[in-house]
């Protein structure tokens, strides 16, 4: 019996029932971000469906059989079958050959870690990189992910050489690099309370920040057509932004190109250098001319010669 296959059957039958939106056939509980995005009415109360399916994730992540996945979600194995897609594109020989997938647990795993973050690139290190235990599998959910609990730094001794230019020989020497080794992982959320910002607090049953100001984002949500809210930014934008043409700007608040209003202070009276704008041929008002003595004995009118000719 191919496990996929039946567990993508199992989870269609047990979350239908209970009011879970998405598709079933994914073995990931992603579960939308929230009811609210699909227009709802606003609220402070936590969604219910994003907590259900965030515990039915980590609740998952504590099995270790597939005996145990089906007690969970109240399954009889024997009554699965395969999908009907499934059944039409291979037959009984290719479904009794198939391997029964086995879940890729968070735990602490050999991985590939390079012993300098930033190296050298006039060194050659030796090695380069070594393999230890860090975090690694799945947790079932989109705002999961596998983390560490418990950490340990080691110390590596690693060998470093380099090129002496002046003696064309290499010089090489020992280091010792301190790297991090993971102890204990569990599946967390992706999303901290540090990563909210004024405007927002943290659910940490929902692994999310929620906007403070609901009742903007009930007002954004009537203007449907025209604009949508942005869950990051807590702020009701338009959903097109439009280049305006010069003497144009575009308006946030109506979503369109509006003309630059005109200022009555650009049409003061200090400012009209003497036309009448309210005449239609715009003459001159008849104004006398503002004469500046000038004063002789004014050190600054007095010749210099040039120094050139001097």
């Amino acid at each position: 019996m191919l496990f996929v296959a039946a567990l993508a059957v199992c989870c269609a039958s047990a979350l239908a029932a209970g009011g879970y939106h998405g598709n079933p056939r994914e073995v990931v509980f992603p579960g939308p971000i929230s009811s609210r995005s699909n227009g709802g009415a606003a609220a402070a109360a936590p969604d219910n469906q994003l907590v259900r399916s965030l515990e039915l994730a980590k609740q998952i992540n504590r099995v270790q059989s597939v005996e145990e996945f089906y007690k969970l979600i109240n399954v009889i194995p024997s009554e699965l079958s395969y999908s009907v897609g499934f059944t039409d594109r291979f037959g009984g020989a290719e479904r009794s050959n198939a391997i029964v997938a086995k879940q890729a647990v968070c735990m602490p795993e050999l991985q590939v870690v390079p012993v300098l973050e930033n190296p050298d690139p006039a060194a050659v290190y030796y090695p380069s990189c070594v393999r230890i235990k860090r975090c690694g599998g799945c947790c079932n959910h989109e705002l999961l992910s596998c983390q560490p609990t418990a950490t340990e730094i080691r110390n590596y001794e690693i060998h470093v050489t380099k090129i002496e230019e002046d003696l064309g020989q290499y010089n090489a020497f020992k280091e010792i690099v301190p790297l991090e080794e993971h102890t204990a992982c569990k599946c967390h959320c992706k999303v901290k309370e540090k990563d909210c910002s004024e405007k927002q607090y943290y659910s940490e049953h929902e692994c999310r920040c929620i906007c403070k100001n609901l009742d903007e984002e009930d007002k954004c949500r009537q203007q449907n057509e025209k604009k949508y809210w942005n869950a990051s930014s807590c702020s009701c934008q338009c959903r097109k932004v439009e280049e305006c043409s010069t003497g144009f700007f575009f308006d946030q608040n109506l979503c369109s190109c509006k003309p630059l209003p005109i200022s009555r202070h650009w049409f003061s009276d200090e400012r009209r250098t003497g036309y009448n704008f309210r005449q239609p041929t715009g003459k001159p008002k008849e104004t006398p001319p503002v004469i500046v003595t000038l004063d002789a004995s004014d050190p600054r009118r007095k010749h210099k010669e040039d120094p050139e000719y001097k």
